[in-house]
């Protein structure tokens, strides 16, 4: 199946229940999200560090065809033992150097996808909204509306 175009957008509420919501490393979770004018600032807590509150923030990079880069600014850095084991708990995702995960998402669909291309993505405080062109779709109608739970 083949989209010429397609666009989502997700309120703060929203943008909040899924990070919360992703499945992390065993002692990790995301304690608490907030949207600030440049993209978003998530509280991660992580066993290994006792428990301690870390704010992140990250904001949209840049993007190119299937990919988008994320900078990660940690508070203390490199505060990479809780940042490590989250990009490598995402598919498609990879750390691009200098604080930036580059995140595939054409990897990330676990092959519903096989193309698309992004053409605008803005997080901040109103939400986030992206602009995909030229997606290209492995499953049928059919498929893709039997995964969507009403």
């Amino acid at each position: 199946m083949q989209l010429d175009g397609l666009s989502l957008s997700l309120s703060p509420g929203e943008i909040s229940a899924l990070l919360k919501s992703l499945p992390l490393p065993k002692g990790i979770q995301v304690a608490d999200v907030a949207l600030t004018d440049s993209g978003v600032e998530a509280t991660v807590k992580a066993s290994l560090l006792l428990g301690v509150p870390l704010k992140f923030k990250v904001e949209i990079d840049r993007f190119a065809g299937p990919k988008v880069f994320l900078k990660v600014s940690p508070p203390v850095k490199p505060n990479w033992l809780v940042v490590r084991p989250l990009v490598l708990a995402l598919p498609g995702a990879s750390y691009a150097g200098h604080s930036v995960i580059e995140i595939d998402l054409v990897s990330s669909s676990r092959g519903y996808l096989s193309g698309v291309t992004v053409r605008k993505a803005v997080l901040n405080k109103s939400g986030f909204f992206a602009e995909v062109s030229r997606v290209s779709v492995n499953v049928s109608w059919e498929q893709a509306f039997s995964r969507i739970s009403w």
